[in-house]
């Protein structure tokens, strides 16, 4: 088997730095000038001829050196310094060479790093990156890259990547990555991530990401190890371990198995651990508890409730969320002193199994009392702590009863200035006024009814 050794000589290697069209241009103008002296001793005819020789030549030498560069697809070079491609020291072959230093001056197409590139405006690598980008406005790696890119706007990877893009914009990888992205606006994996999304306005991974997302308004992914935090709402279409944590609101459509904290509200179809928000709404809970002022659990607990008690004599609530934990929706009316009252509340309750048809609840309620009005302007709250125990009496039927502490808060002068009393209490073991103006009273009590 035969093999071709090729030595490179300090000529060759020298020349290997400057751009190949000026090779050609520069052995071009040796040629015409040894024409030159030609003329000076042989006839026109033969200077004619020469000229052609020299013309023949010429393309020869460009055939040549082209060829050459196609030979030299895989080569890398120690350095290399481009204006724009391709005038640049790898000349027309820049996108076939892969560099350990290269310099764009202002833009620069090369084949590939294993170092450092450093671009004032762009660098654009055909292949793969090993090393350092850095670039004024952006960094672009059409293969894979294990590094760190930081531009001034953007880093895009179309393959596979490990390492850290910082953006003043936006990063994009396509491939699978193991990285951290940081940017000024957005951050974008199209396949699955391992590592950390911080951005100004808003992280996607559109497949599964093993760690977390950090956002000023939102993050989304398919599937989330870790937990998303974000100034407004969170997406994830998939599982979730970890913590969604949103200035406004959380979405998931699998399972959470961890904690959603949102200011408005979270949604899950399945959840192994807490929410925490005014409103929350899970379609299967399987363990743990939804904490707000209002949540539905479609496998959880709801039940109405007719009742009379000292206050009022007959009262209508609605309970949601799950035995551990729910929410009460509340109205009575009652008739004292010649005036018509009518109350609105909202409390918070649990219930305990004692026995098997056997339940204690403790529950805590406040209503806004109204006198012969639809809404009375002066604060009359009426507050209530109400221990019961309930008996099952059918499938879908219990009744309760229990006692209760009440206190009522009440202000003593009305809004044109005139002294006024509220007549919702019906007695009291404690009544002051405070300085304020706002009277308290307080009082045991009794509830009883019936619950579907």
């Amino acid at each position: 088997m035969k093999t071709n050794t090729k030595q490179i000589t300090d000529t060759e290697l020298t020349l290997g730095f400057c751009p190949r069209s000026l090779l050609v241009f520069t052995q071009f103008a040796l040629l015409i000038k040894r024409n030159e002296e030609n003329q000076k001793k042989i006839k026109s005819k033969k200077g004619v001829k020469t000229l052609g020789t020299i013309m023949a030549t010429a393309l020869i030498l460009f055939w040549g050196i082209n060829t050459n560069a196609q030979q030299d697809s895989i080569k890398t070079m120690p350095f290399q310094m481009t204006f724009v491609t391709t005038l640049g020291t790898n000349g027309l072959n820049a996108w076939n060479i892969t560099n350990k230093f290269s310099v764009n001056l202002y833009a620069g197409y090369n084949g590939g790093l294993d170092g450092v590139e450093l671009s004032s405006f762009a660098g654009v690598l055909k292949n793969n990156m090993v090393g350092t980008q850095i670039a004024g406005f952006g960094n672009g790696v059409l293969g894979t890259g294990n590094g760190v890119q930081l531009a001034g706007f953007a880093n895009f990877v179309n393959k596979d990547y490990k390492g850290v893009q910082a953006a003043g914009f936006a990063n994009v990888i396509c491939g699978k990555s193991s990285a951290i992205q940081l940017s000024g606006f957005s951050n974008v994996a199209l396949d699955s991530f391992d590592g950390i999304q911080i951005t100004g306005f808003a992280n996607a991974s559109v497949k599964e990401i093993t760690k977390i997302q950090l956002s000023g308004f939102a993050n989304y992914s398919k599937g989330n190890g870790a937990g998303q935090i974000t100034g407004f709402s969170n997406v994830n279409t998939g599982s979730l371990k970890g913590i969604q944590l949103a200035g406004f609101s959380n979405v998931n459509t699998e399972t959470v198995q961890g904690v959603q904290i949102a200011g408005f509200s979270n949604y899950t179809k399945k959840l192994k651990g807490v929410q925490i928000a005014p409103f929350n709404y899970v379609d299967s809970l399987e363990s743990g508890i939804p904490i707000g002022i209002f949540s539905i659990v479609r496998n959880g607990y709801r039940a109405f409730e007719i009742s009379v008690n000292e206050t009022l004599y007959g009262v209508a609530s609605f309970k949601t969320g799950v035995k551990s934990f729910y929410n009460i929706i509340s109205v009575g009316a009652s008739y004292r002193e010649g005036k018509y009252l009518w109350g609105w509340g909202y409390g918070i309750g649990t219930l305990i199994q004692l026995k098997e048809d056997w339940n204690l609840g403790i529950e805590l309620l406040s209503y806004h009392i109204n006198e012969n009005e639809w809404f009375t302007d002066e604060m009359i709250i009426h507050n209530k702590l109400q221990i019961t125990a309930s008996k099952k009496v059918s499938n879908n039927m219990e009744v309760f009863g229990g006692a209760s502490w009440n206190v009522n808060v009440s202000e003593t002068i009305d809004k044109n200035g005139n002294a006024f009393e509220s007549s919702a209490t019906p007695y009291d073991v404690f009544d002051k006024t405070y300085g304020n103006d706002n009277n308290v009273k307080m009082y045991p009590g009794f509830t009883a009814g019936i619950r579907f």
